[in-house]
């Protein structure tokens, strides 16, 4: 039985040296390959680590007699393509969310604050019950049978509650707002 053999034996085992045995001498390689195909050396490092932890848990697949090189080399290749097209789609999204944020204009402002005092007035103007369900759905993100829990009452209960509250809500608001 070779080293490498020896090693693969023991990394199966567990014996976590016998695996960094085994890999120490490829980091180097893992490392270009993973570098190379980022072209981000801390999304390499990342890459590299989880190749790694791929490898480790997947040991048992290797083929002894197959280049074990190439097995290692495979998976650093794979969570680099993987990590990057991760990071493109991220990049992406942050670049789409800094494109739609723009400051308010004054007047939006303003009538932010106008729709919030109004709806702050409408719901102190609800009924006590209706006012704990609208904070419970609304502000808590309770579901209805966690407000029916809540509050001791049945689920429809709660529904029909937040229903009420909420329509009287849009009503209260809705005059308050012709007037």
């Amino acid at each position: 039985m070779t080293v490498e053999h020896e090693l693969i034996a023991r990394s199966l085992d567990g014996d976590g040296r016998a695996f960094s045995s085994l890999v120490s001498p490829h980091l180097p390689m893992l490392y270009r390959i993973a570098a190379r195909t980022c072209g981000n050396r801390v999304l390499a490092e990342d890459a590299v680590q989880e190749a790694l932890t791929i490898a480790y848990t997947s040991l048992g697949r290797y083929q002894p007699g197959s280049s074990l090189k190439a097995f290692l080399a495979a998976i650093a290749v794979q969570r680099a393509q993987t990590l990057l097209r991760s990071e493109r789609r991220r990049k992406k999204t942050e670049d789409r969310a800094d494109d739609t944020r723009r400051e308010p204009e004054p007047a939006e402002l303003v009538e932010t604050e106008r729709l919030a005092q109004r709806l702050r007035q409408a719901l102190a103007d609800l009924p006590a019950k209706r006012q704990r369900v609208v904070m419970l759905r609304l502000d808590a993100g309770l579901s209805y049978a966690e407000i029916a829990s809540a509050l001791s009452t049945s689920e429809s209960s709660a529904r029909v509650l937040v229903h009420l509250a909420l329509k009287q809500l849009k009503q209260l608001v809705d005059e308050e707002e012709i007037e």
